[in-house]
């Protein structure tokens, strides 16, 4: 039974496209859209992408994906958060970031006067202004026997939102073939993987793929026809410090590939977003999501 459609929150797509029902449904993905983090540059999260937060903890997902894929990198699948999605993390670094509080500027100087000195500093008029009695500006500081001086507190470290862990699985065009695909991204930075299809499976335009949870661990799949499931990867750390109202998973289609216009287009008008301009997206096909 595929999810309610009503609980799914849309990234990079205009609210009135989410569709009525998950069980088969379409994402364009325009070209140079990706879902990707490298450093320094952070975080890439153009992609369209359609998620949902979960009421109980997150048990396993899946879904097949297809299309006509042609450009390098084409991909689409399945994506599960730890943390915020994009699109939500420089919110939260706002509302996380506290107010400085009011710091007053202290003189150090010897002859501050009186009144700007702390308020339990003793006055230095109330003393005995015998010359003999009192030891020389600079005697007093390296004795350290002088009124001292209350500095203003220091302001707040002010750290930065955490960076989301995410994992994205499905199918992706590489080298004119098909791959079985998993990007893992930390607050390091992310990594790429792909792994070959099988011959019998090698001309097939689709794929299923799942994420499961064992323990603090997300298991990462793909299904063969002939052998059924077969483990793509582990990342052993994926749910380690992560609450359960934090886990939203979902589904992402992205073209990374970007090209120019071409000359016809431009000759016939097809450049400034025309009937040719949507031929350039990419469509992926979702069949048959389940999310528990």
């Amino acid at each position: 039974m595929p999810p309610a459609s009503s609980s799914f929150t849309p990234l990079n797509i205009p609210s009135d496209v989410v569709p009525e029902w998950m069980g088969s449904f379409t994402l364009a993905a325009p070209p140079n859209t990706d879902l990707w983090r490298k450093p320094p540059s952070r975080d890439t999260s153009t992609a369209p992408i359609l998620y949902t937060a979960l009421r109980s903890p997150f048990i396993a997902a899946e879904v097949t994906v297809s299309a006509d894929w042609e450009l390098e990198w084409d991909q689409g699948g399945l994506v599960i958060f730890a943390g915020a999605p994009p699109g939500q993390i420089a919110a939260a670094a706002a509302v996380a970031v506290p107010e400085v509080p009011s710091v007053v500027n202290i003189s150090l100087d010897d002859e501050t006067p009186s009144s700007q000195s702390c308020p339990h500093s003793p006055n230095l008029e109330s003393l005995d202004s015998s010359p003999t009695q009192s030891p020389a500006p600079e005697v007093a500081r390296e004795s350290g026997s002088g009124p001292q001086r209350e500095r203003g507190p220091p302001p707040p470290y002010e750290s930065p939102a955490p960076a989301s862990k995410w994992v994205k699985v499905g199918l992706e065009f590489c080298n004119n073939a098909c791959h079985a695909t998993s990007v893992v991204a930390n607050s390091d930075g992310a990594d790429w993987s792909l792994s070959a299809l099988p011959p019998h499976h090698e001309r097939r335009l689709d794929l299923r793929v799942k994420i499961e949870r064992i323990g603090y661990a997300l298991w990462v799949w793909y299904e063969d026809e002939v052998v059924g499931w077969k483990k793509l990867r582990e990342v052993t750390w994926f749910f380690w410090g992560v609450e359960d109202k934090a886990v939203r998973v979902g589904v992402y289609a992205s073209r990374p590939a970007n090209f120019g216009v071409s000359m016809y287009e431009r000759r016939n008008g097809g450049g400034g977003g025309g009937q040719n301009a949507g031929a350039r997206n990419l469509c992926v096909d979702f069949e048959g999501l389940e999310i528990f």
